[in-house]
């Protein structure tokens, strides 16, 4: 008998997934007085498919990120529940795939909450916007629970009320949650820059409870849209991207996804940088960060030129109890990855505390084949890029890291 694939030998722990929302996850949770406002799926005959409305403004097109295994190529994407596969939207399902793809355990992220935030925030008030979030995590929750083991939920915070964020801190972890999901860059929302002391309740509530802070790309970068008199032009997020692609006449719509993906996914690059200098690594040395969906191949190159410059600069002269930014990387941050290959060898030996792997299900840009696929499921993709690395390596960033960091 020949050697068992790396899937087979190591139980892979994914570090990025989504749960594509089902239509009635508000709906079956929320009070009733906020039926016409809660997030819903309506369907725009104007567009031909369904958008997730809340309030009267589209939020997004409601299945454009249920991109795996779709038929044709980005901007084409499924138009309505019916022709998303209930591995995207069932916990019974999504095992069945992970058996499948090699995948012994996800993490769990948002959608609507994580790209439609700010939209949600036009909407309503606190009470409104806090009872969203709690409708969300306590979804997320027994969604894990009906496959305990295999899955690993992530809370999302109403951030925008600090004494809110520690309370539902609290609350979710009591209920299962492992992680928090935050806007790298709040300020583009309004909000104090991350370095801003506002936080400290939040870090401190996050390492009481032994909890990281999950950066995603993506999360609270992308404005509500209120211009457009056509509501179904509102839409922000992977609609807004989606459209402008088969817009762009000049170069056609890969070529403008393609730009619009490879920046967006470095897009932790000034997350990671304000974490080191701030001063928030040196309040709260026991948390930990994690960079979500934002690959790993420029990290060290990132923290070779932080090193530099903070010798270059007289920093270090400066700030004389300061570690070099690579030292308080390697203690408190983590990257992830997933398709990367050639660079990937050298990474893990610079870091091999601090990479994970990630698939991405079932977003645009992950591990999963079908019919237009250029990628393969995650089984055969870890074995194609990964099998020269040795066993001990290979079980640290495949599993041990994340399985330390989540508590599985």
């Amino acid at each position: 008998m020949g050697t068992k694939m790396i899937a087979d030998r190591i139980p892979i722990v994914d570090v990025d997934s989504h749960v594509i929302e089902p239509p009635d996850l508000w709906s079956a949770r929320m009070p009733k007085k906020y039926a016409d406002i809660q997030p819903r799926v309506v369907h725009v005959d104007s567009r031909g498919e369904d958008f997730w409305l809340i309030g009267d403004i589209p939020a997004s097109t409601a299945w454009g990120l249920a991109a795996a295994g779709w038929h044709e190529h980005l901007p084409s994407h499924p138009k309505r529940f019916e022709d998303v596969p209930d591995t995207m939207y069932s916990a019974t399902a999504r095992v069945r795939a992970l058996d499948e793809h090699g995948v012994a355990a996800q993490v769990l992220y948002p959608n609507i909450l994580g790209f439609s935030i700010n939209t949600l925030l036009t909407v309503g008030d606190s009470e409104f916007h806090l009872a969203c979030v709690q409708a969300y995590n306590d979804f997320l929750s027994d969604w894990a629970n009906e496959a305990p083991g295999r899955f690993v939920p992530v809370m999302a915070l109403p951030f925008w009320d600090v004494d809110a964020s520690v309370a539902e801190i609290e609350r979710a972890a009591a209920n299962g949650h492992k992680g928090i999901l935050f806007a790298g860059e709040p300020k583009k929302g309004g909000f104090p820059r991350l370095r801003d002391k506002h936080w400290d309740p939040i870090w401190a509530a996050a390492a009481a409870n032994e909890l990281s802070i999950n950066f995603h790309v993506g999360f609270g970068s992308i404005p509500a849209n209120r211009s457009a008199k056509d509501k179904s032009k509102q839409a922000g997020g992977i609609d807004q991207m989606m459209t402008a692609a088969a817009n762009d006449t000049a170069d056609g719509p890969q070529m403008s996804l393609v730009k619009f993906t490879t920046l967006g996914l470095m897009g932790n690059a000034e997350t990671i940088v304000e974490l080191i200098v701030s001063g928030i690594l040196d309040r709260f040395p026991t948390l930990k960060f994690v960079s979500v969906e934002s690959g790993f191949g420029y990290i060290p190159y990132l923290l070779e030129t932080m090193d530099w410059q903070w010798l270059n600069t007289g920093a270090a002269h400066a700030n004389p109890g300061r570690m070099l930014p690579s030292e308080y990387f390697k203690r408190q941050v983590y990257g992830s990855f997933w398709f990367e290959h050639q660079s990937l060898t050298r990474l893990v030996d610079l870091y091999p505390d601090n990479v994970m792997f990630e698939t991405d299900f079932p977003h645009p840009t992950c591990l999963a084949p079908g019919p237009v696929s250029y990628t393969d499921s995650a089984r055969n993709v870890i074995e194609q890029n990964l099998s020269t690395l040795p066993e001990d390596l290979l079980k640290k960033i495949l599993h041990d890291n994340a399985a330390q960091l989540y508590k599985l």
